[in-house]
């Protein structure tokens, strides 16, 4: 069981991350979700022949939202409002460099909110980060709260992100530096309407942190909501030590779906770390539920 100091920041935590959840759920539903229902029966469209074209089915005008919320939720850059809860399991542990394995298995509970805006008619995106240790070989509890704001710059090619990102550690950490700030930047191509390619960069940097964090991004939409990306792989480097600390690879599925005519996503993403790193994990399974809330109709 967990000392109570630990289980009252867990509870805040969880407290935190429901009730924004509830909140955001108060919208109401018509509002984020087309109805798949028209409530006037459109007037047939008159083709050459004089024969009269049907209007587009139902199940196609809801298939196009699910997609086209799947693509936005898959781009860092172009994201709607989301407030997500990401559950990483990590089942498998490198030794430690005495050569005493590790069996235990770790869970870390993040949440993450993303929160697009405009500033002086410029459109941003913020993201949070909250993670919380509740299981596992190192010490419960929070850990470093990550946020970041972008600025996003539409291109004829795509659309490019600039802004800077601060790390803030907690309390009880026994690191020397409690903040770290650096830039960030992210490059965003979309090479078809199915397909976006790009690569995130963060930088952080304070007293003994020298850190530059790579993220490949790749995303495919399969159509009905389904999508296939690289997911979250961070590949942090360490400038101090001159090495990066961890380079995950894996696949992320993920699906767009109402629930009860609010949009959520579903996504598991495998990942195996090829960093040979003593102690560090080997294998985990990152499961996230994501709460859409896309711009309502005007």
């Amino acid at each position: 069981m967990f000392p109570s100091t630990r289980a009252v920041r867990l509870l805040l935590v969880v407290a935190l991350a429901a009730g924004l959840l509830v909140a955001a759920a108060s919208v109401r539903a018509e509002d984020v979700l087309p109805d798949p229902k028209p409530t006037t029966a459109p007037s047939p469209v008159a083709e050459e022949d004089g024969a009269a074209k049907p209007p587009p089915a139902p199940a196609e005008t809801a298939e196009s939202a699910q997609d086209e919320l799947s693509r936005r939720a898959t781009d860092p850059t172009a994201s709607p409002l989301t407030f997500g809860l990401i559950n990483d399991v990590t089942t498998s542990y490198r030794d430690l460099e005495d050569g005493t394995p590790i069996d235990e298995n770790g869970y870390l509970l993040k949440f993450q909110p993303v929160l697009p805006f405009k500033a002086w008619g410029v459109a941003n995106i913020l993201r949070m980060t909250v993670p919380y240790q509740v299981s596992g070989p190192g010490p419960e509890g929070l850990e470093d709260l990550t946020i970041f704001d972008m600025v996003i710059l539409p291109q004829s090619w795509g659309r490019i992100g600039i802004g800077v990102v601060g790390s803030f550690a907690a309390a009880t950490s026994d690191v020397s530096a409690h903040a770290s700030a650096g830039p960030a930047i992210g490059v965003v191509v979309p090479v078809s309407k199915k397909l976006n390619l790009g690569l995130f960069n963060q930088n952080l940097f304070g007293n003994d942190v020298s850190i530059s964090q790579i993220q490949p991004i790749a995303a495919y939409q399969l159509g009905s909501g389904w999508s296939l990306s690289l997911g979250d792989l961070q590949w942090p480097y360490d400038w101090d030590r001159g090495e990066f600390l961890s380079m995950p690879i894996g696949l992320q599925i993920g699906k767009v779906l109402p629930v009860a005519k609010q949009p959520m996503r579903f996504a598991v993403n495998p990942q195996y770390d090829m960093k040979d790193l003593p102690g560090g994990g080997r294998f985990k399974i990152s499961f996230t539920v994501t709460l859409l809330l896309p711009e309502g109709k005007k």
